[in-house]
């Protein structure tokens, strides 16, 4: 690790203790006075955008007032992010965002219309989802030691399936290739449903995906699970070892936070950080966004997001210059 970060459970129960705070503590009492708008980078129907509306209805019955989803497709998520960076920082505008715009687009593309550390303000880490390590059937490896000593001895010659050259679950296994010192093959698909496909008929060696795509074949034995790269292991897939287990600190997932424009005043980021901690403790909604999503609630304070964000900045800029990519 690059730079120190929170541990899941320690922002997620801090999350929950701040939950309890008084509502009339928390300030700024105009707000909202409209409707609130929810930019996401993603696609209806998507996992983000599936996320957001689970939030967002929460939300709205919180405020009083409609939270209304707007989906921004385009450049990486980009284009979303740059229109709320642009937007008033009055609250009503905010940003649903994963890694790709906040913390990694920098470091693959030549040029950025925004900065996002300087243009956005972090109000919450809302969810966390890690990814799984799985082999094909027929490799011969039942554990991550097994995949190890295999790949010293065919340096190279282990593929593995991801969906896409610039996912996140690539760097994923780029970053447990370097710790191991050990050399594997990316294999980038258009998506990951083509690359779950190859991994079941045996034309890749290995798959790394979210635990929605390959939680049921793990369970269905149809591939076989090497390591969650979660910091501990994670709720309805407690059989699965970490890759923590075997190289301590090891921490690589997707997330999903919230943002606001960087002008927005402090005491509005803490009432909105607040709001989303106050719905992500409700027991239904934290169960739903973990069968549905294989996403874990955290609900974070605003410093602790930055913080992260920071080191997640910091760290896969390092791994981006060591595997040499660049979006032109």
């Amino acid at each position: 690790m690059t730079a120190p970060r929170a541990g899941r459970r320690t922002l997620l129960a801090a999350g929950l203790a701040a939950a309890a705070l008084p509502r009339q503590a928390l300030g700024q009492g105009g707000f909202p006075s409209r409707p609130v708008r929810i930019v996401v980078g993603a696609a209806p129907g998507s996992a983000p955008d599936i996320g957001l509306r689970l939030l967002a209805d929460r939300l709205a019955t919180l405020w009083r007032q409609p939270a209304v989803v707007e989906n921004r497709v385009g450049a990486a998520g980009n284009l979303g992010a740059q229109a709320v960076a642009r937007a008033p920082g009055d609250g009503h505008t905010l940003l649903f965002a994963q890694a790709s715009p906040i913390v990694l687009n920098q470091h693959l593309m030549r040029s950025m219309p925004f900065d996002p550390a300087r243009d956005l303000a972090p109000v919450s880490l809302l969810l966390m989802t890690p990814f799984i390590l799985a082999a094909r059937p027929g490799l011969g490896v039942e554990t991550l030691d097994d995949l190890l000593r295999l790949a010293r001895r065919a340096p190279g010659r282990i593929t593995f399936a991801t969906s896409g050259a610039t996912s996140l679950p690539r760097f994923a296994a780029e970053q447990l290739a370097r710790r191991a010192g050990v050399e594997l093959s990316n294999i980038p698909y258009n998506g990951s449903p083509p690359a779950l496909q190859d991994a079941l008929a045996g034309r890749v060696d290995l798959v790394i995906d979210g635990t929605p795509l390959l939680a049921p074949q793990v369970r269905a034995r149809a591939l076989t699970p090497l390591a969650i790269t979660a910091p501990s292991r994670f709720p309805g897939l407690e059989e699965v070892p970490t890759v923590a287990e075997t190289f301590p600190g090891f921490q690589r997932v997707g997330w999903f936070g919230l943002l606001a424009p960087a002008s927005t005043p402090p005491d509005l980021v803490t009432r909105l950080a607040a709001d989303c901690r106050a719905v992500l403790a409700d027991a239904t909604l934290r169960a739903r966004f973990l069968t549905e999503l294989g996403a874990e609630a955290i609900g974070s304070l605003p410093e602790e997001f930055a913080r992260f964000a920071a080191a997640e900045r910091e760290e896969l800029g390092d791994l981006s210059r060591q595997i040499g990519i660049v979006i032109e």
